[in-house]
């Protein structure tokens, strides 16, 4: 519950909203009850054939002389008090009571003794004219009451796609800046299915809590407060049901709040199976997997479907259980107070229930008062369920948002030089769990302007030191360095400013490919753009083989192109930011020989001007490298010049 009240603290920024909403509810409220308090003189017309300034005359007649007596018998029990010691504590209990009846006694004569000047000036005085009069007048607060209806659920429907959408923005940002080990526990998909379909969840129940939540207790509280005011013990005798529903309804809130929480595992898990089939659709169409794939969304979506179906059961719970208890209250009146009005008595038990007998309009007033309450009664049913929904969303979101990315800025970073003279590999042990190491004690030195190869087995650790140069990951022991400074003493930034990384899965985006090119700095000049991609040789394909050149869209992850162009246009990228540091990670694996002969040569024309680390298995590529380190059993080592000629000798023949 701690996580949803959060969430309506952060709704605070939006505060205008919130009381203007607020007072639309209080005025919903107010009119609810007062469109049904509208009955009562009608009744009385209607009943008596008697006009509203004639009731109201007779009100005050009536109170004057009731004030009156009880007046009387306040002074008589004073008096016997003080000569009937005996029977004192008795008498001291009556005048309590009698003081009482005499005080709501005078408050009921003072307001009516406000009302009536406005009776007097507004209500006409013959019955039949009154009559419609208030129906003109309940006909047109009926009107202004859905009219504030209507505006408190927009502004509080705004308030909660507003807070929605930045918690969807922050689930975006901790995606994109979370560390890939803190990222993996939870995978894209259950980000794509929090910020989809949880903060919907969520939404949803921030609008019943801000709308529903308050708009329908008040009402129900305005009905309830219409109903004491007619007779507070008869009320009071109708809501003997309510303790023991409520602790029903607690139970089955609990059970929805359990089982939403699973209904979100659920959906997150079939959202996995989907958007990994949906990724992989060419090797389930090439291995004829299509019948399996939907076996498992099937699966899932059918489990997703079962709790569901339990939530909806539970939710539908609580509309009998709510609903009974409005009708428990209206019999328990019904009974009792029918029995005071017919018998025009004004007790039940023994138990005073009212200073004067009820009339049957009162009684039919304070009917209606509580048919009145168990509307919102009815309707809070739903919401209870949306908000505990709500709840369950908000543990997801804020569960997930609270993780801290262990790749963090240090508190008083150090800059690193201009241009940096070394990168130092020291000492580094390394593995994505402590029981599996993956490079142990593995040092390097990399004097600026050198070009270092690194050569191993699929698996052996190759692609975890780029990770590490990049500082996707720290390392468990040792330290990587710039010029002496450790990466863990400078800014994230400033480290990967100094990094250009082409992967051999290029990553390209759903837009042209200047777009793509310029990712790599996004103020750079139509020429630049062209220039590294005849620097990457991507500008020959570019413009001979796209319909529209650099304006092309390469679709999601550019799948419009070969491997060999989304690798040209990743490099071509990776230049123009021009780096200090070029990391070309099986960056010509997809490539054909020509265009690898094309980059080499572009390659060794800027050999010095930057530092390059290539992974490879081509043996052209080696050639350009100063030092070539292969990794064994996780350890650095390094390969000399005739060695390497030996194996490519050995692969020929």
């Amino acid at each position: 519950m701690k996580n949803f009240v959060r969430s309506l603290r952060e709704a605070k920024k939006y505060w205008p909203s919130i009381i203007l909403a607020s007072l639309c509810s209080i005025a919903v409220a107010g009119l609810w009850g007062a469109n049904i308090g509208a009955f009562y003189p009608i009744l009385e017309v209607t009943i008596r054939g008697k006009s509203v300034d004639t009731w109201f005359q007779e009100q005050l007649t009536g109170q004057t002389a009731q004030i009156a007596l009880l007046k009387k018998n306040e002074d008589s029990l004073r008096s016997k008090i003080a000569t009937e010691v005996s029977t004192a504590p008795l008498l001291q209990q009556q005048l309590k009571e009698t003081s009482a009846e005499l005080d709501y006694a005078n408050k009921r004569f003072e307001t009516y003794s406000r009302i009536y000047p406005w009776v007097q000036a507004w209500v006409p005085q013959a019955p039949f004219n009154t009559i419609v009069m208030i129906v003109a007048v309940l006909l047109f607060s009926t009107v202004i009451k859905h009219v504030f209806t209507v505006l408190s659920e927009t502004l509080v429907g705004r308030v909660s796609f507003d807070l929605s959408r930045d918690l969807r923005r922050e689930l975006f940002h901790q995606a994109i800046h979370l560390d890939r080990a803190q990222f993996s526990k939870h995978s894209a998909s259950t980000f794509q299915s929090h910020i989809t379909h949880t903060t919907d969840i969520l939404c949803a129940g921030l609008i019943a809590t801000l709308g529903a939540a308050i708009r329908e207790p008040l009402k129900l509280l305005a009905c309830l407060v219409g109903a004491a005011w007619i007779c507070p013990r008869l009320l009071l005798i109708s809501l003997i049901v309510a303790p023991l529903l409520g602790v029903f309804l607690y139970v089955v809130t609990r059970k929805i709040r359990t089982n939403t929480r699973r209904v979100l595992s659920r959906v997150s898990e079939y959202h996995a199976v989907m958007v990994e089939s949906l990724g992989n659709v060419q090797t389930i169409q090439a291995y004829q997997m299509e019948e399996h794939e939907e076996g498992r969304f099937a699966e899932a979506t059918l489990t997703a479907k079962k709790y569901g179906l339990r939530c909806l059961l539970l939710a539908s719970l609580t509309k009998p259980i709510i609903e009974f208890l409005g009708v428990g209250m209206l019999g328990t009146t019904i009974v009792c107070g029918a029995y005071l009005v017919l018998n025009q008595q004004t007790t039940l038990f023994g138990i005073t229930i009212c200073s004067e007998p009820l009339s049957v309009s009162a009684l039919l007033v304070f009917f209606g008062m509580l048919i009145g309450a168990s509307d919102p009664l009815r309707r809070l049913s739903a919401v209870y369920a949306q908000m505990y929904s709500g709840v369950v969303a908000s543990d997801a979101i804020y569960g997930m948002l609270d993780q801290t990315s262990k790749i963090k800025d240090p508190v008083a970073p150090k800059t690193p030089p201009a241009r940096h003279r070394t990168l130092s590999i020291q000492n580094v042990d390394f593995g994505y769990t402590s029981q599996h190491a993956i490079l142990r004690d593995v040092s390097l030195e990399i004097p600026f302007g050198s070009t270092v190869a690194i050569v191993g087995h699929n698996g052996s650790g190759k692609s975890t030191l780029i990770n590490l140069l990049c500082r996707f990951y720290d390392p468990l022991k040792g330290s990587l360095k710039l010029d002496g400074i450790d990466f863990r003493e400078m800014r994230v930034a400033d480290i990967r400013s100094k990094i250009a990384l082409v992967n051999q899965h290029t990553e390209l985006f759903n837009d042209t490919v200047t777009y793509n090119i310029r990712y790599g700095k996004p103020d750079a000049t139509d020429d630049q753009v062209r220039y590294v991609a005849r620097e990457a040789h991507a500008d020959e394909f570019i413009e001979s083989a796209l319909e529209l050149g650099y304006e092309t869209i390469v679709g999601v992850n550019g799948q419009k192109l070969s491997g060999g162009q989304r690798q040209r246009i990743a490099l071509a990228r990776a230049l123009l930011r021009d780096p200090e540091i070029l990391i070309l990670d099986e960056a010509t694996s997809q490539i054909d020989m020509r265009s690898e002969q094309l980059i080499r040569q572009s390659l060794q024309a800027h050999r010095g001007e930057r530092t390059m680390i290539i992974i490879t298995h081509r043996e052209k590529l080696l050639e350009l490298a100063d030092m070539v380190f292969e990794v064994q059993d996780g350890r650095l080592v390094q390969v000399s010049a005739a060695e390497l000629q030996s194996r490519v000798e050995r692969k020929a023949a």
